[in-house]
């Protein structure tokens, strides 16, 4: 951001060079905490950002002809998210089920209102705009970076998206908003985000989800699906009650194929499917069919890496699990079971020691899988 200050003449040096100063005491400072402190770190980025729109003004930021092109090529989604964003912060002040966009004074058909260059509201607007732009510079450069070193970036795809979301306020037709999707069991669990219209989705050929990964792939060479089990059925809870269902409760065949299928032609970017939990049978035959990688957790299947699928992801843990350390002294006879099987006899060494994480790193990295991704957890060695 503080090259950016200078490469556009934004700022002076010494103003840029402050920044970069007080951004830095600031990461250290909070880099100092014992947690990551979400919240904190928001409102602070939030305040950089508005002290540096402000210094620079937004006539001059409008003036940069890079930030104006970006502006018009993603105007379609922009301008929405834009409106959306501001919406929101009236509607806190007011409206105390703000965090449901369904229940706003203001529908999206009133954006173009909202984003108006002579409207009240386009400095908060611009100020957005000028976020995201940023926000996509950023990381345009890290993944262009990564790839020059010959590392892939691989993303993420939540399975939902919140109720106060651009994407819910913008077409809320797509989402059965009478529901929520969640998972069975004792108690049963209530995710709170509605489930997915797939009908509707697929009306125009699921532009939603396109517009979305061609997006994606601007930064990503793959991208993970976060319980692909909801392509074939969602558990579905009444909005306002218990008691679920799953949804469609068949043709889960047939369903999956469809939907996935749907996604698969948007992009190049390699598909991964967290496919763990309840897993119907029509699952794996299905993302074996499509060419989509599944994925496997060492200690929840038979932990014999050499005998993977090759469309696999091997992975020691995820953030489902704790990882293998924690895992180690925690659940001590799962892992003693582990160490006798795969790795020594006799009495189990706590820790665990540095060269049982090598091990188990080893049998990933020569698994019979495509892909091995550990946590960095299990690759950080104790120091001595």
């Amino acid at each position: 951001m503080a090259d950016w200050c200078v490469r556009s003449g934004s700022v002076k040096l010494n103003m840029a060079i402050k920044l970069t100063t007080d951004v830095q005491s600031l990461v250290d400072k909070l880099n100092g905490n014992w947690k990551i402190d979400y919240p904190k770190i928001l409102y602070e980025k939030k305040k950089i950002l508005d002290g540096i729109f402000d210094a620079v003004g937004r006539e001059k930021i409008l003036s940069d002809k890079d930030f104006t092109d970006w502006i018009e090529k993603n105007g379609k989604w922009l301008k929405v998210y834009a409106a959306f964003k501001v919406q929101m912060e009236k509607e806190k002040s007011f409206n105390n089920k703000w965090f449901d966009c369904t229940t706003w004074s203001k529908r999206v058909t009133e954006a173009e209102n909202i984003v108006n260059t002579n409207g009240p509201d386009y400095d908060q607007v611009v100020r957005v705009y000028f976020t995201q732009y940023h926000l996509h510079c950023q990381l345009k450069e890290a993944s262009q970076y990564a790839e020059s070193l010959g590392v892939a970036l691989k993303g993420d795809l939540p399975i939902g998206v919140t109720r106060c979301s651009q994407d819910v306020w913008a077409e809320p037709n797509l989402f059965k908003l009478d529901r929520n999707a969640g998972a069975p069991g004792d108690p049963e669990q209530n995710w709170g985000f509605p489930p997915y219209n797939w009908e509707q989705m697929h009306r125009d050929g699921c532009s939603w989800w396109r517009r979305r990964l061609a997006h994606m792939e601007q930064y990503f060479h793959a991208y993970r699906i976060d319980h692909v089990l909801g392509f074939f059925r969602m558990w579905e809870i009444p909005k306002n009650g218990g008691g679920g269902r799953y949804e469609p409760n068949g043709g889960l065949r047939e369903s999956g194929l469809r939907n996935l299928r749907a996604i698969q032609t948007a992009s190049n970017m390699m598909i991964c499917g967290e496919d763990l939990g309840n897993v119907p049978p029509e699952v794996g035959p299905v993302l074996l069919e499509l060419g989509i990688l599944g994925l496997k957790i060492q200690r929840w299947c038979d932990g014999k890496t050499w005998d993977y699928g090759y469309l696999t992801v091997a992975a020691s843990s995820c953030h489902d699990c704790s990882p293998c350390r924690l895992w180690w002294n925690e659940n001590w006879g799962e892992a003693e079971r582990f160490y006798h099987e795969f790795i020594g006899q006799g009495n189990m060494p706590g820790g665990p020691p540095d060269w049982i994480s090598q091990k188990i790193i080893k049998m990933h990295a020569e698994s019979s899988a495509m892909w091995t991704i550990n946590p960095i957890q299990v690759r950080k060695l104790r120091r001595r």
